[in-house]
């Protein structure tokens, strides 16, 4: 395996780890792998280690070239989106470098990186956000996305501190509703796999209830998964990426089996 690391910008604060997997020139499957994008939770105020390189490396075990983006946090919006828009861009574009299919691309993301994650599957064909990077929309629109516990809506129940960093404390129903993206979701949205747990006192399950119900509404492929406890934060649910035995949950970590069937079926890795 090759670990690259390069910056996404001249000012060398957006930071992305490319985990590369070797090529079997024996084993036709593994000259173009499919690749998978890994956005960190941390309410846009920070990003979580546990949920970086742990995770790509569960998806890494599944034969998965896995990139994980150290985005901005603390600015409003469109700062993180504009951040995990190129980044897809460019690991698209760069497909032949990194030893992946192009069009097997997947986006993962946790709590706020869910809420991201969520943006790049809803409003990959945003004009301002194209026009930003020069690009047109197929380019930084993921293949699928799987959205661990994740941030949804401004509106329903609602992650407020997320939301405030996004885009302040001040902010208006009408631009929370522009960023809540069971709102955004089309019949164009790609295949989303969702996840959280029932009693999550942090980010509360109707998020994930209120996506599931627009991907049903706009007939897109949606697997919803709602585990009955756990607390928020939970990544690989073991000993790698808890805090202590109550993130041990043998219950929720077969999230990643079950995303990583999902994947396979509408992605045809």
């Amino acid at each position: 395996m090759n670990i690259k690391t390069f910056y996404l910008n001249s000012e060398r604060t957006v930071l992305m780890k490319a985990y590369l997997l070797d090529q079997v020139e024996s084993i036709e499957w593994c000259r173009k792998r499919p690749a998978i994008l890994i956005l960190p939770g941390g309410g846009y105020e920070f990003l979580s280690e546990r949920e970086a390189e742990p995770v790509a490396m569960r998806y890494l075990a599944e034969g998965y070239n896995a990139f994980v983006l150290y985005y901005t946090c603390n600015e409003k919006y469109p700062a993180a989106f504009r951040d995990a828009a190129y980044a897809l861009y460019k690991i698209r574009l760069r497909a032949d470098e990194f030893g992946i299919d192009r069009d097997k691309i997947a986006v993962w993301g946790a709590s706020a990186g869910g809420h991201l994650a969520g943006c790049l599957a809803t409003m990959w064909n945003d004009t301002y956000m194209l026009d930003i990077i020069g690009c047109e929309g197929n380019d930084i629109r993921p293949n699928a996305a799987v959205l661990s516990y994740p941030v949804i809506s401004g509106i329903t129940n609602p992650h407020k501190g997320s939301f405030d960093v996004l885009l302040g404390k001040d902010a208006s129903h009408s631009e929370l509703s522009r960023l809540s993206l069971e709102n955004r979701v089309t019949t164009k949205t790609p295949p989303i796999f969702l996840w959280c747990t029932a009693n999550d006192d942090c980010v509360p399950a109707h998020n994930s209830l209120v996506m599931a119900k627009a991907c049903v509404s706009n007939k897109v492929p949606v697997e919803l998964h709602m585990f009955d406890e756990g607390p928020h934060g939970l990544s690989t649910c073991d000993k790698i990426t808890g805090w202590n035995d109550y993130f041990y949950r043998d219950n929720c970590k077969t999230w990643i089996d079950l995303s990583v069937k999902f994947l396979a079926k509408y992605m045809n890795v």
